[in-house]
């Protein structure tokens, strides 16, 4: 299904290209009885149906994971990408055909995955530096948008290969491309405050990958997610595949308040299969005032289903956010994450063993979806081979490992779903924009209480710092053109009061860019 859908996309790209030909075409010759006046309202009358955009993107990465007395292998990775986007909208139809395609090199002759295996492009030793392949390190060559779409004042929707925006399905668009997924959905505008949204998808391309699979960051282990096994890893032969999953399907209603009383608030359902339903509410009211304040508020439950592919899931998530400018460029907000524990008494596999830091290895037959990452997570029972579990973690299949889910208290390197823990969580953020809007920077600090009382607590804590500059001035309306720069900064300590663990990480990110 997936190739014939490939051979669609490229099919929908031939139009694309056709449509510009057509369009230069069209807009490339005035008649001679046409006056200039007459030829420029008729421009404005019938504007080009073909549009494109794209951008050069480089970053330059790094990791310090040694520190101290603990052992580490440091990382770095240089990359540059091109990305192109086209559309063709077809003519008083609301209908279009679009195709974005993106070429990576990171210009090192270290251009593929497989070379990252073996030195001197991957798997060294310290004091030798291994590539981030987060970014990735390694060359990208994909087209991964290619789709019919539909808009007009009251319907939109696409199908096809596609970027997708939901809060547990999104772009995660912090590397050089975003995530793509392969499918449909269709949106409604009832009326001036209610809307909804319908769609079905089957296939996922990660950040770091050319093609599109049926499976998810939780039932595969991409190379872009370091240090997170699939927990689905133990039952096949190659951890890069993992298990085949067919998807979510995905539905949405939305609020809009009137001005005199402007509540925002969603309701989203995600049927992913044989690992989750989830049902999630987003809700914001900004107050009047020279302040600008405003609260945000934040549930969701979710639980296993069908195989349940990943473990036995039982989550909620509570979430509190306020927020105000104390000055005329500056905001201020503070987020407030919990998610209560579960806790089951089971019989451990044989040759598993709930180890004196009160941890479970993932993935090993334990029936249950766990923390990771040093999560206090079990307690011994009386009985040799038996444990209390505690699980009540958040699963989320196509954000794991990213740092792009919808949680209040999200930083930059990680947050509570990416450990898939249960316990509390705050951040506090200060954002400064420059009157043109051409400067933003963003300090946050961020507090975790991974676990709680009864099983041991892992206490993290870490501070952001991010910052882009636009060299041209921002338009009023569409998307920026010409260079800027970001550059983000994490810096994460943790101390795991029964596991040890690493004490000190360090994240640098930056970014160039030129857009067109």
């Amino acid at each position: 299904m997936l190739t014939k859908l490939a051979r669609l996309g490229m099919g929908l790209a031939a139009i694309v290209l056709a449509g510009t030909t057509v369009a230069l075409a069209e807009t490339s010759a005035t008649p001679a009885h046409t006056t200039v006046a007459q030829a420029s309202a008729q421009a404005k009358a019938t504007p080009n149906p073909f549009s494109y955009k794209g951008y050069v993107r480089a970053y330059d990465f790094t990791r310090q994971n040694a520190s101290g007395n603990t052992p580490g292998v440091n990382q770095q990775s240089f990359n540059a990408a091109l990305n192109l986007h086209g559309e063709y909208k077809f003519t008083n139809s609301g209908f279009s055909v679009g195709a974005t395609y993106l070429y990576a090199n990171p210009l090192n002759n270290c251009t593929t995955a497989q070379s990252h295996f073996t030195p001197p492009c991957g798997n060294n030793k310290a004091p030798g530096i291994n590539p981030d392949d987060t970014l990735p390190g390694y060359e990208l060559n994909t087209l991964y948008e290619a789709y019919l779409g539909f808009n007009d004042k009251t319907t939109h929707g696409k199908l096809g290969y596609q970027v997708f925006n939901s809060p547990w399905a999104n772009a995660s668009d912090s590397r050089l491309k975003p995530v793509a997924f392969l499918g449909g959905d269709l949106g409604f505008k009832f009326n001036s405050n209610w809307n909804g949204e319908i769609g079905y998808f089957d296939g996922f391309e990660d950040r770091a990958s050319s093609q599109f699979f049926r499976s998810t960051l939780l039932t595969y282990s991409p190379v872009d997610a370091p240090g997170y096994t699939s927990l689905a890893s133990s039952t096949t032969t190659n951890k890069y595949v993992g298990l085949d999953n067919s998807g979510f399907f995905y539905g949405r209603v939305g609020y809009t308040g009137p001005k005199s009383s402007p509540l925002a608030a969603n309701l989203y359902y995600y049927g992913v299969s044989d690992i989750a339903n989830i049902l999630w509410l987003d809700a914001k009211y900004p107050f009047a005032g020279k302040l600008h304040p405003f609260v945000a508020g934040q549930f969701g439950t979710e639980k296993s289903t069908g195989a349940a592919q990943v473990g036995l899931i039982d989550s909620q998530v509570f979430g509190l956010q306020g927020g105000f400018n104390p000055m005329q460029n500056v905001t201020v907000t503070l987020g407030y994450n919990h998610i209560p524990s579960k806790t089951a008494n089971v019989t451990l596999p044989a040759g598993v063993i709930c180890s004196a830091s009160h941890t479970l290895p993932n993935g090993k037959g334990i029936p249950y979806f766990i923390p990771a990452g040093g999560t206090p997570s079990c307690v011994a029972g009386a009985t040799p081979g038996t444990a209390t579990i505690y699980y009540g973690g958040w699963a989320s299949p196509y954000t794991d490992s990213y740092a792009t889910d919808p949680l209040f208290t999200t930083a930059i390197s990680q947050g509570m779903a990416d450990r898939r823990a249960f316990g509390d969580g705050a951040k506090l953020a200060v954002t400064f924009t420059s009157n043109d809007k051409r400067f933003v920077a963003t300090v946050a600090r961020a507090l975790y209480a991974y676990g709680n009382s009864a099983v041991g607590v892992s206490p993290t804590q870490e501070t952001n710092f991010d910052t882009m500059y636009y060299f041209n001035k921002m338009p009023k309306s569409g998307g920026y053109k010409g260079f800027m720069v970001r550059y983000r900064y994490a810096e994460r300590t943790q101390t795991f009061t029964y596991a040890g663990g690493l004490p000190l990480f360090k994240y640098n990110r930056f970014q160039a860019e030129y857009d067109f």
